[in-house]
C-alpha cells in the first residue's frame, strides 16, 4: 500500500477522532444539563407537593402537643364563622378558612348547636369540628334566699326562667304532684329549699320544684336528730323552722329562739310569733294593727296554742338545725331591740319581758326624736 495513503488515512482518522471527542463531550454535557434540568423540575414539583401536604396536615392534623383545656360558650344564634374566630384566637385551630372549608365539606354547619364546648390548645381542625357536634347544655344559675313563701319563690324563678308563676304555684298545691315527690302534705310551703341551683335554660316548673324539694329532703336528712326532735314529725319541724327563720335576724340567735318556742310548746302556751300573723294576712311589711293580731286564722299563733297548720316560709338549713337542736334555756319571751342590730332581748318571766319592751320602746322613741332634730 502507498505509504502516503497510510499516513493520510491515519492523520485524517486522528483529525476526525480529535474532532469527535469534544463533540461527544459537548453532547454528553448537553444531555447531563437536560437531565439536570428535568430533575430540578421534578425536585421543584416534589418540593411544592411536600410543602402543600405538610401545610394541609398542619392545618388539619395538629403537629404540636395539645395544651390546656379551653371552654367555649356558644350562645343561640352564633354563626360558625364567629365560632371559628374564637377557636383561632384561643389557638385551638391554626386557621379560620380551612376550618370553614372543612365544616362545609362535611356539611356540619346545620348540626352546630348552642351550648358549652371543651377544646384544647392546638387541637386541630378535624378534632375541633367533630366536637361541635356534641354540645353540653348551658346551665343557668339561680339563688333562692331563705324566708320566701311559694308565690315569692315563683316570682324569683320567673326572673330567670320562662315559667308561668300561676302554674308554679298551682303545682305547689297539687296533691297528686306533691305525692309523686314523696311528701304527704297539702302544700309545698316550707319545702322549696333555699339554695343556689343550676338548671337548663329551658327548665320547667315541675323540674325546678322537684329539685328544690329533693334538696330539702337531703338537707333535712343530713341533720342529726335529737331525742327532743323525735317527738315531732318532719312537717312539724319544718313548720317550727319556718317561724324561727322569720324571727331570727342573727344566725347566732336561732337556737336560742328555738329554745323559747320549744319551752312554750311544752307548756302549752301560744307561740305569739308575729310572722305567723303576717303569713295569715299576707301582709309582709308595715305595722300590724291590734285587730289584725286578733285574726282568727289557724296560722295566728297569738290566738291559737301550738304550731300552725304548716310552714309559713321556706327555711334554710340553719333554722332546720335549730328547730331540731334548740338551746337549753328557761326563757319564754324575746323582743327585738330595734337598734339596727337585729338582736333580741330574752326574758324568763312576763314581768321581765314587759319591762324590757317598755325600755326598748322608750329608747327607740328617743332615737327617732334625736334623728328628727338632726334632720332639721
Amino acid at each position: 500500500m502507498n505509504p502516503f495513503k497510510i499516513v493520510y488515512r491515519t492523520w485524517f482518522t486522528g483529525i476526525l477522532f480529535c474532532l469527535a471527542i469534544p463533540g461527544y463531550v459537548f453532547y454528553s454535557i448537553l444531555i447531563f444539563i437536560r437531565m439536570l434540568q428535568k430533575r430540578k423540575i421534578f425536585l421543584l414539583l416534589f418540593g411544592i407537593l411536600f410543602i402543600g401536604i405538610t401545610g394541609l396536615l398542619t392545618f388539619f392534623i395538629p403537629l404540636k402537643e395539645q395544651g390546656k383545656e379551653i371552654t367555649v360558650i356558644v350562645e343561640p344564634g352564633t354563626s360558625v364563622r364567629s365560632i371559628a374566630g374564637v377557636l383561632k384566637e384561643k389557638d385551638v385551630i391554626p386557621g379560620i378558612k380551612f376550618f370553614l372549608l372543612w365544616i362545609k365539606v362535611k356539611d356540619l354547619e346545620k348540626s352546630v348547636q348552642a351550648g358549652r364546648y371543651r377544646f384544647y390548645e392546638h387541637e386541630g381542625i378535624i378534632s375541633a369540628a367533630k366536637k361541635l357536634l356534641h354540645a353540653e347544655p348551658i346551665d343557668t344559675c339561680i339563688t333562692i334566699p331563705e324566708g320566701l313563701i311559694i308565690e315569692q319563690t315563683a316570682s324569683k324563678v320567673a326572673e330567670v326562667f320562662e315559667i308561668d308563676t300561676a302554674e308554679f304555684t298551682r303545682l305547689c298545691n297539687d296533691e297528686e304532684f306533691i305525692n309523686k315527690l314523696g311528701l304527704s302534705v297539702v302544700s309545698l310551703e316550707g319545702y322549696l329549699f333555699p339554695n343556689t341551683y343550676r338548671f337548663r335554660p329551658e327548665a320547667k316548673s315541675e323540674e325546678i320544684i322537684a329539685r328544690m324539694v329533693r334538696q330539702f329532703m337531703e338537707e333535712y336528712n343530713s341533720i342529726p336528730q335529737t331525742e327532743l326532735s323525735r317527738k315531732f314529725t318532719r312537717a312539724e319541724i319544718a313548720t317550727l323552722a319556718s317561724i324561727i327563720e322569720k324571727e331570727a335576724t342573727l344566725p347566732e340567735e336561732r337556737t336560742r329562739i328555738s329554745g323559747v318556742f320549744h319551752n312554750r310548746l311544752r307548756l302549752n302556751i301560744q307561740l305569739g310569733a308575729d310572722p305567723t300573723v303576717r303569713y295569715a294576712l299576707k301582709k309582709f311589711s308595715g305595722p300590724l294593727r291590734v285587730s289584725e293580731l286578733k285574726n282568727l286564722s289557724p296560722y295566728n299563733t297569738r290566738v291559737h296554742v301550738g304550731l300552725p297548720p304548716g310552714p309559713i316560709c321556706s327555711s334554710g338549713k340553719g333554722a332546720l338545725a335549730a328547730a331540731i337542736s334548740p338551746m337549753e334555756t328557761r326563757e319564754l319571751y324575746f323582743v327585738a331591740k330595734w337598734d339596727g342590730s337585729g338582736a333580741h332581748d330574752f326574758s324568763v318571766t312576763h314581768y321581765q319581758h314587759d319591762r324590757k319592751k317598755n325600755d326598748i320602746r322608750r329608747k327607740n322613741y328617743l332615737r327617732k326624736l334625736k334623728k328628727k332634730k338632726e334632720n332639721k
